[in-house]
């Protein structure tokens, strides 16, 4: 990217923000003296919160406050350390806990994005090939910068094209060590699926191709013990060539990011010799308590009793947006449900919805092209059936308002429908 370009894309972003703020859509601050997870006061006003990713609505859950609680009580609110020198006493645990949940080698960083950082220019070599999903978490691009400062060809695919993986790795020659395919198990925009039979079909043919797959949203709501779709749906040869990161941040309830690993060796060589393992912070003694306490919730019946109502929400959602005629971009079964607008209209509809009672997320540039501009819904079970009638109502009456806000007709709404569908 020349100079003039960063100066451009720089400028789009902060007109951005520059727009959001002042309307309370973008940057607001949640003002509550006490959270319960199903509303946030914003400028005032209590709003349902159809925008966090706490999907089975565990943060408030008594077993994870009580555990921070113990944890800060024992080893007190931080170890300051790096853990090339020296790991706080629930470290082990921590990682041994996740390790039995997830089945296999994981390494646990302070955040996902660290992970991304410690774990892509560590395994992913010079002679590698190193394929970017078009909609790959912006974080995995981030580290795939370093990788290509360390010699590794970069390239970008068509999402979910495993047509074009499957032909770019019969075209790279022999030179090529290993081609690497990262992606999202659920897209953090869209809320779609990485086609995983398909992947790991592809990756039984090619004994080249790795995957790297970014699981942050859908750790801990779907898949056993909260495995989440990467863990759960790729086939078991395919996981033989598979990093799977995951965040702790969102359904999990805890902290930090847990890299699997197809083996110990692989997870050995990033925790013990990348950059973010040596000289970043390390997780703290209260939140390692936490994920501690999670991973242990996950093996239990409740969390699988939450799995299933969640998936009951996301269905009726799915059902009443479609009965409305609402713009979804997918019908897939994930709490992060898209609601296509373009652009201008996002945001008359987000500010309606306020008005209405909820704080939503619009999905703007740089997050999404400027004409698949929408709204991003997150599906929570702090949320009662009844928000979700409501919200869906809500979106159904408002969205033909905002489309006049700006000029738009009806017929502009039935071609949005088209287009967001691709029909």
């Amino acid at each position: 990217m020349s100079v003039s370009e960063r100066s451009e894309v720089l400028a789009r972003v902060e007109e951005t923000f520059k727009r959001g703020i002042p309307l309370g859509l973008m940057r607001a601050v949640a003002t509550d003296e006490v959270s319960d997870g199903r509303t946030v006061t914003v400028d005032g006003r209590p709003l349902v919160n159809v925008g966090s990713c706490s999907y089975l609505g565990l943060e408030t859950h008594p077993v994870l406050t009580e555990a921070v609680a113990s944890g800060a009580r024992r080893f007190g609110t931080q170890f300051a350390s790096s853990r090339g020198y020296l790991s706080a006493p629930l470290y082990p645990a921590a990682e041994a806990a996740l390790e039995d949940l997830f089945g296999r080698p994981t390494a646990l960083f302070t955040s996902t994005t660290l992970g991304h950082l410690a774990t892509i220019p560590t395994l992913v070599g010079p002679d590698d090939v190193l394929l970017l999903d078009a909609q790959v978490h912006e974080t995995v691009r981030l580290a795939a910068v370093h990788a290509r400062v360390n010699g590794t060809t970069v390239e970008t695919v068509p999402h979910n094209s495993v047509r074009v993986v499957d032909r770019r790795v019969r075209e790279l020659g022999p030179g090529t060590s290993r081609i690497w395919y990262a992606a999202d198990g659920l897209y953090s925009m869209y809320g779609d699926l990485a086609p995983a039979e398909a992947l790991s079909e592809l990756v039984e043919r090619h004994d080249r191709l790795w995957l790297y797959v970014d699981d942050a949203h859908s750790i801990s709501w779907t898949g056993r013990h909260g495995r989440g779709h990467a863990l759960e749906r790729l086939s078991p040869a395919a996981l033989e060539r598979t990093v799977v990161t995951g965040s702790l941040n969102k359904s999990f309830a805890a902290t930090g990011g847990a890299i699997t690993f197809p083996d110990a060796a692989s997870r050995d060589l990033v925790a013990g010799l990348s950059a973010p393992s040596m000289f970043c912070g390390p997780v703290q003694p209260p939140m390692l308590a936490a994920v501690i306490a999670s991973a242990e919730l996950h093996r239990s019946a409740e969390v699988a009793e939450r799995q299933s109502l969640l998936l009951a929400r996301i269905r009726l959602f799915n059902e009443l947006a479609l009965a409305r005629d609402l713009p979804l971009l997918t019908t897939d079964e994930t709490p992060l449900r898209y609601v296509g607008t373009g652009p201008d209209v996002v945001w008359s509809l987000a500010v309606r919805l306020r008005d209405a009672g909820f704080f939503v997320n619009v999905a703007v540039y740089p997050a999404v092209p400027s004409a698949r501009e929408g709204l991003r819904l997150t599906l929570t079970l702090h949320q009662t059936e009844a928000d979700v009638e409501n919200l869906v109502d809500a979106i159904a009456d408002q969205l033909p308002l905002a489309l006049a806000d700006q000029g738009r007709t009806p017929a502009d709404l039935h071609r949005l429908r088209r287009r967001v569908r691709g029909t």
